[in-house]
């Protein structure tokens, strides 16, 4: 059997029902030379009592997307790596237009996204959300299509597993773009997904606890975070409402990000004692002030 060039990453944590309409779309498309593998890290509670696609699966160390992701990787065979979520529903011809730019792919190219079109009822409602990444394509991408070199990912140092609840993502991707990876929009290669809830407004206001990881990593102070994270928090807030009709659950919407703004303002001082107590990021330490972000990301 030849060594699959391409491996296939779905994290998975208690969503059976939409890994099964993935996986659905995406077998079919799976070429029969053995060129493809598809991985599923599972980081359900209780993955014995799953029964789709077993011998597909591997028991994920249950610690948050960022560790599932590594832990998926490392176990790969492939020479690229397609990271898609268990929520996505591929459509025809997702797997053969990554697998035809590949071919064609040269040692200078690393990094590629498909197109992820959001679907069904929520466009209007800031009570939903679904990631989106649309011709002619954006970086950075949503993390639930794209397509990276193992050589690329393993040079990153992978996701960041400090990031538990959210951003491990954002912070993969800039260090992508500080390596100076090329990046390729791959539009054919798209996959679905649905609107779904927005999370509570506590679990909203957590959320931005990884940005205080993050500007630690960049060089703020304690002041410069107290100072620059409140205007950042507001500004990314209002920016929601940006093309959004004025209706009713925009209205309700209004109220549960305002809880999260002040939700989060009360944790900041904690997220920044905490946090100033915890490990730096080896890979921004190595690089001179320049190379990081303006402004610490904010």
């Amino acid at each position: 059997m030849s060594i699959p060039q391409v491996s296939i990453i779905i994290p998975t944590r208690d969503r059976e029902a939409l890994l099964s309409e993935c996986l659905d779309r995406l077998v079919p498309q799976l070429p029969g030379n053995g060129a493809v593998e598809i991985i599923i890290s599972d980081d359900s509670p209780s993955p014995a009592r799953e029964t789709i696609a077993p011998a597909l699966r591997i028991a994920g160390p249950r610690a948050g997307p960022g560790p599932n992701r590594n832990f998926a990787a490392g176990r790969a065979t492939g020479k690229w790596l397609v990271f898609i979520d268990d929520d996505c529903l591929p459509r025809p011809g997702f797997l053969n237009a990554y697998l035809g730019i590949l071919n064609k792919a040269n040692e200078e190219c690393d990094f590629f996204a498909g197109t992820t079109i959001p679907c069904g009822d929520g466009a209007d409602s800031l009570l939903m959300e679904s990631p989106h990444n649309l011709p002619p394509g954006n970086f950075p991408p949503p993390s639930c299509n794209f397509c990276v070199s193992r050589r690329f990912f393993e040079a990153s140092g992978g996701f960041d597993e400090r990031y538990r609840v959210s951003f491990e993502d954002m912070e993969f991707f800039s260090r992508l773009a500080a390596l100076g990876g090329n990046f390729r929009f791959v539009e054919g290669a798209a996959v679905e997904h649905e609107f779904r809830p927005i999370p509570s407004a506590a679990k909203l206001a957590a959320r931005w606890e990884s940005r205080v990881i993050s500007c630690l990593d960049h060089g703020a102070s304690p002041r410069d975070i107290a100072m620059l994270l409140p205007r950042h928090m507001a500004l990314v807030i209002l920016s929601r409402f940006r093309g959004k009709p004025l209706s009713p659950c925009n209205v309700r919407a209004s109220a549960t990000f305002a809880f999260e703004y002040f939700t989060a303002i009360a944790r900041l001082p904690g997220w920044i004692s905490k946090n100033l107590r915890g490990p730096r990021s080896s890979f921004w330490k190595s690089l001179p002030p320049e190379r990081h972000p303006p402004r610490f990301g904010l």
